[in-house]
């Protein structure tokens, strides 16, 4: 069984309770493994916090159908400019939960015969160490570590499939416009961000009353003008990469 590991993990396999019996997470350092994402993941129900930091921009699928709400961290590919040397996200910034939930992940896997999917938790066992907590004690039980992750993932899933929710609605309202970000630092050197989408506000304020009542009372506009302001943040960006 071949699974695809998300952006940043190294290689997945099924949590289990016996292979990994004994193992507990690394803390140090747990974050590092995004320190080569110029952008994330990010949550619906994390856009009012991340938008006082990153910019929350939208990736789109080859026939712009589906769209993924993505935090960028930085202007250049592969250089994340909220993680310093040692591997420590910045203080006192959000930290997204995509990252936060490493070295775990649940990986959908498709049944041939009757179309359905299967969740199956992951783990990136390069994170796993007999010398940090047990994720599972002596008698095979998950110990209060593992509970902790496992509720976050859960709602981390919760908060995935709302998002799916939120950008489908969106994308039926045609709303998505794909745009550029050019940026120059003080040396002269340029940056230019390419395939990203953001709301379109003129189509958005051509809307009926009755779809915009619709998204309303889904608190959908509550994210829209979320992800609006946050674009503000490419200044912030071009700044950390005068400092950093």
């Amino acid at each position: 069984m071949d699974l695809i590991s998300p952006p940043g993990y190294g290689a997945v396999v099924p949590f289990n309770k016996e292979t990994h019996a004994h193992l507990g997470v690394i803390e140090e350092q747990r974050f590092a493994f995004a320190r080569n994402l110029n952008a994330v993941f990010v949550t619906v129900t994390e856009f009012v916090q991340a938008a006082k930091y990153y910019p929350i921009v939208f990736s789109a699928n080859e026939d712009e159908t589906e769209f993924v709400p993505m935090l960028a961290t930085g202007l250049s590919s592969g250089e994340n400019r909220f993680i310093d040397d040692k591997g420590e996200w910045e203080q006192g910034v959000y930290i997204p939960a995509y990252v936060r939930r490493y070295p775990f992940c649940v990986v959908e896997i498709n049944n041939e015969e009757d179309s359905t999917a299967q969740q199956l938790v992951c783990v990136d066992e390069a994170a796993l160490s007999e010398d940090a907590q047990s994720l599972v004690d002596d008698n095979g039980e998950p110990t209060e570590a593992w509970q902790q992750f496992q509720t976050f993932m859960q709602e981390y899933e919760s908060s995935r499939i709302a998002t799916m929710a939120f950008t489908s609605t969106l994308a039926e309202q045609d709303l998505f416009e794909v745009f550029e970000a050019r940026a120059k630092h003080v040396s002269g050197e340029e940056y230019h961000m390419i395939n990203m989408y953001r709301i379109n506000e003129k189509k958005l304020n051509k809307l009926t009353a009755k779809v915009l009542k619709a998204l309303m009372s889904k608190n959908y506009m509550y994210f829209i003008y979320a992800h609006l302001m946050s674009l503000d943040n490419f200044q912030g960006l071009l700044d950390r990469q005068k400092t950093n």
